[in-house]
């Protein structure tokens, strides 16, 4: 586990990456986009360095970056004919929506294939991109609601710290425990709603999450709709019956990177919810 995993500083913004993108993002990309350019095969273009490097160069400058050509040859001469350095030089100056620009025109121009969708989807997942490709086209896959809800729970500070132990699962590269983000999410809540219970209406440090709620109800704490109140107890009852909180039970059914970022979502939502009434009530 990386030290920011362990230390908590994992953030929002690097688990669902919308409004900008960090460093390790942007490296990958551009070297997915140098793959496609430069390593594979392009039958349409002359197999030559100067034929197939050159080509695509040229294309790029004048319908990406829409740099005068006469410019090229000369950058070709001071990188060493290194077409990698003459486009990283480019490609560093772009704001990270022209990166995304700059990825789905490689993919649509050279990497029409669905080998190269499922990679590149991959790597965009990998790295909590809020992007995918569908077909060839890039699309957002998370809202603007996903990424505020998570950084208003993180920060109520009422839940002992859960939320952000499921934020720093869920901000892995590699192996993450979806099992754990979701439990994480959900005890969060019953941590949270517990503390409120106790501190406001004589709770108990054992009362589970239903009867935490249904004290804060019977003391009009809570006016939100029925529904609402009931969808959070059978999403309680759902992380227990399927074994989420209970290790040594089986799993009943295979969980996904959407469910689990779900979990959180909502759960930091509620959260976000309590702690603002519980200020209300406190300025009564």
């Amino acid at each position: 586990m990386r030290f920011s995993e362990r230390m908590g500083f994992v953030k929002v913004d690097d688990v669902i990456q919308k409004d900008k993108m960090n460093e390790t993002l942007r490296n990958d990309i551009f070297n997915y986009g140098a793959h496609i350019l430069f390593d594979k095969q392009h039958s349409n273009l002359q197999q030559n360095y100067q034929g197939t490097h050159y080509e695509m160069l040229k294309q790029l400058w004048v319908n990406f970056f829409h740099i005068s050509i006469s410019s090229l040859t000369d950058e070709m001469a001071m990188a060493g004919d290194n077409p990698n350095e003459v486009l990283h030089n480019h490609y560093d100056d772009l704001q990270f929506y022209e990166v995304y620009d700059f990825l789905e025109y490689v993919i649509q121009i050279w990497g029409r294939s669905s080998e190269s969708v499922k990679t590149i989807n991959q790597l965009l997942s990998t790295n909590h991109s809020a992007y995918r490709f569908i077909k060839y086209q890039l699309e957002p896959v998370s809202s603007d609601i996903d990424i505020s809800n998570i950084t208003a729970g993180v920060k109520t500070q009422i839940d002992d710290g859960h939320l952000q132990k499921a934020l720093n699962e869920l901000g892995k590269r590699e192996d993450i425990n979806l099992v754990s983000v979701i439990k994480e999410s959900i005890d969060a809540v019953e941590v949270a709603t517990r503390k409120v219970s106790i501190e406001l209406f004589n709770g108990k440090v054992k009362d589970t999450l239903g009867k935490s709620i249904n004290n804060l109800v019977d003391n009009d704490f809570i006016e939100t709709h029925p529904a609402y109140l009931e969808a959070m107890s059978k999403l309680y009852g759902y992380a227990s019956d399927g074994g989420i909180r209970h290790p040594k039970t089986e799993i009943k059914h295979k969980i996904d990177l959407a469910e689990a970022t779900f979990m959180l979502e909502i759960c930091s939502a509620f959260i976000s919810m309590l702690k603002a009434k519980l200020a209300d009530w406190r300025n009564r």
